[in-house]
């Protein structure tokens, strides 16, 4: 049942919004899920299998037009370190658009991916790259696979070696084309273009990336095939010549990593956490928490020091008739993870960190964007601004070492119209937090 899980896990992930992750799938659903699931576990229905993997293979944000976003007001937290403040991002044209990754190399330069709608259909989504120049924000070009009216271009992750060598990551594909490929950019100081990568699978996604070195880069995802159907988690590295695939013992997909040495990398995802050893990878033990039977997922990793690493996530609890999410955090001491408890809130989608007394998670939580401080002792929320009328999201968060800042990026959605919502990018920064 635990691989049952993961698989409807995956199902309903993509089915709903990989983008933003705050649709969540309504037990109705996810019930019809579980039967399509366990007809293409067991091989009894090939049409079913066939039509949902149609839908595992293409995630796509919500386009325009969205249901009405929730607003549900939180108390206003007490705050705790630096100050919050909105920056000003610019967006590409004029539907959806939302920040995914971000990455620093000084105070004056930063990077942060993620897509954008060209306003042809739905589907068509484009690679959005924007950087800081320590004044302000600007959109900087980057390659697309192809920019039909069905084609979809995503960047999810970034990691930055310096200011000529940045890497970002995500997938593309067609609405009407069976599987995506995954997708890596490179930027070398004048401009972004397309590399090849380990496309092995007839569909594959890549979420994180992190780098040890300009020659030791590791980037994580997914991978479905179809006949058979298969799924597993995907992991590629670059030796400073080439992209190749490296074989993990991860059941469920990967979404975030963090690289302290050539002999010690971290991934994480669904219930797993992954350790690479300089020789190959293997999954280490991890608590589950006692509220979350009904499963749960860690997004994003970051460490201090090898004794000191954090992963947060969120679980799916049962109330009533539906689901709630609480956020999850989890906490390495050098010889195992233990549950690192939380100040409250939604889900948390990124975590970064200064020092042992200054580490931060974001996410969601009521429709308002969320920042909780580990100061040592415990986790304290912190006082961030809402622009949107609703759905204002941090998907990911990086800290500037030089400085003490803390920059967070995501979305926030405004209506356009009665029944329209529009997603924009959302950036903000605690200035020495």
């Amino acid at each position: 049942m635990t691989r049952l899980f993961g698989l409807v896990e995956q199902i309903a992930g993509r089915v709903t919004t990989e983008g933003s992750r705050k649709a969540r799938v309504l037990p109705g659903a996810l019930a019809a899920m579980v039967t399509i699931a366990m007809l293409g576990v067991y091989g009894s229905a090939g049409l079913a299998l066939t039509d949902t993997t149609a839908l595992a293979a293409h995630p796509r944000p919500s386009p325009s037009p969205t249901p009405t976003p929730s607003s549900t007001s939180t108390p206003t937290p007490s705050q705790s370190g630096g100050v919050w403040t909105v920056i000003s991002s610019p967006n590409q044209g004029t539907s959806n658009n939302q920040l995914l990754g971000v990455s620093p190399i000084s105070s004056s330069d930063l990077w942060s991916v993620g897509y954008y709608n060209a306003g042809l259909t739905a589907n068509s989504l484009r690679t959005l790259a924007e950087h800081w120049d320590g004044s302000g924000w600007s959109v900087v070009s980057t390659p697309n696979v192809a920019t039909g009216a069905a084609d979809y271009n995503w960047l999810r992750g970034i990691a930055a070696v310096s200011s000529n060598n940045v890497w970002a990551v995500g997938y593309s594909g067609n609405a009407n084309v069976l599987g995506d490929q995954s997708l890596i950019e490179h930027w070398d100081g004048t401009q972004w273009k397309i590399l090849s990568s380990p496309n092995r699978y007839a569909s594959q996604h890549l979420y994180g990336i992190a780098a040890v070195s300009a020659s030791d880069i590791w980037a994580v995802g997914q991978y479905f095939n179809y006949n058979p159907y298969s799924y597993g988690a995907l992991i590629a590295h670059w030796n400073g010549t080439t992209w190749k695939k490296v074989s993990n013992p991860a059941t469920y997909p990967l979404y975030g990593l963090t690289a302290l040495a050539a002999n010690n990398v971290w991934a994480v995802g669904g219930s797993q956490l992954l350790h690479w050893d300089g020789t190959a990878w293997s999954v280490v033990p991890s608590p589950q928490p006692p509220c979350c039977g009904n499963g749960y997922d860690l997004r994003a990793v970051a460490a201090v020091s090898a004794s000191n690493i954090w992963a947060v996530g969120y679980a799916q609890i049962a109330s009533g008739d539906g689901y709630t999410y609480g956020p999850l955090i989890e906490h390495w001491d050098g010889s195992s993870w233990q549950l690192g408890g939380s100040a409250a809130g939604d889900s948390l989608y990124g975590v970064t960190a200064l020092s042992a007394t200054g580490v931060w998670a974001v996410g969601v939580s009521g429709g308002l964007n969320f920042v909780e401080k580990w100061d040592g002792t415990q986790w304290t929320r912190q006082s961030s601004p809402n622009v949107g009328t609703s759905n204002n999201t941090f998907e990911a968060a990086t800290a500037v070492p030089s400085t003490g800042d803390v920059w967070a990026v995501g979305e926030y959605y405004q209506p356009t119209t009665s029944y329209q919502y529009l997603s924009q990018t959302l950036v903000e920064r605690c200035q020495a937090c």
